[in-house]
């Protein structure tokens, strides 16, 4: 673990710090949702996210993205248009954890009145700097949002059911909630047969505290009064083999799921 800690976070953490902690992952025999426990108190979460992970390093993997990338989010927001009603230029968008601001651009472009929540700094300032609006507080309670976005967010998340919630109470009735994890998906079995390695990516040393399967992402909504909704089908002609076996995964098997607000 400590050499893992040591290579992927390129020297940065004091390792003294933390060896007198165990890493832990536990899992419900209720509903079977995977989380590590213990977690970083507040004052590690904040030197993990400020100082530990080389923020200069993730910008300029989004500086340097490919088209696909770009090409992903363009298909997540025609989705997202297609879901709701009305003019884009008059629906509020909010993306929950929108690091440096490359996917509420995107947004922004289509028309979509997007405001950003991000609790980096540094990664406000550029969000600015590119003309996005970005806040640091959510507003109180009321219809502010008719949708909602977190994309690789509440598997970080001490208490995801409580932020869920929270954000809930600033979407309208019906509003739409698009929510994207990692896919933890056999995580459970690969533990039980050869323990943690580093390619279990879903639960990622101190950082991916929540590990989600599509059951208990849907469980999560439903705690927060959100019910799962299908997408429209996104087939063309002329890759149709390979978006019937996307279409077949996104709605039965994958970590990524659209809801709607309970009226």
């Amino acid at each position: 673990m400590a050499d893992f800690l040591e290579t992927f976070y390129h020297g940065r953490i004091p390792l003294e710090q933390l060896a007198v902690h165990s890493y832990r992952v536990a899992g419900c025999r209720r509903c079977h949702f995977i989380y590590q426990d213990p977690i970083l108190d507040n004052g590690g979460m904040q030197a993990l996210y400020q100082d530990w992970i080389d923020n200069e390093q993730s910008l300029r993997k989004k500086q340097g993205a490919g088209p696909s990338l770009f090409k992903r989010y363009a298909s997540q927001i025609q989705t997202l248009l297609r879901m709701l009603p009305g003019r884009a230029d008059r629906l509020r968008l909010l993306e929950y954890g929108m690091g440096w601001g490359y996917w509420s651009r995107m947004a922004q472009a289509y028309g979509l009145d997007v405001t950003g929540f991000e609790l980096s700094d540094e990664r406000r300032e550029y969000a600015r700097a590119m003309g996005l609006k970005v806040i640091t507080e959510l507003p109180p309670p009321g219809e502010h949002f008719d949708c909602l976005y977190a994309n690789q967010v509440f598997e970080h998340l001490p208490d995801p059911l409580a932020t869920l919630g929270q954000l809930c109470a600033r979407l309208v009735s019906g509003g739409l909630v698009y929510i994207r994890v990692p896919d933890g998906r056999g995580i459970a079995d690969r533990l039980r047969r050869r323990g943690w390695s580093p390619d279990l990516d879903a639960i990622h040393p101190l950082e991916h505290i929540n590990c989600f399967t599509r059951k208990t992402l849907i469980d999560l909504a439903t705690g927060a009064g959100l019910h799962p909704v299908q997408p429209p089908l996104r087939l063309s002609w002329g890759s149709l083999s390979s978006g019937i076996r996307r279409e077949i995964a996104d709605r039965y098997l994958t970590t990524h799921l659209f809801f709607r607000r309970d009226d």
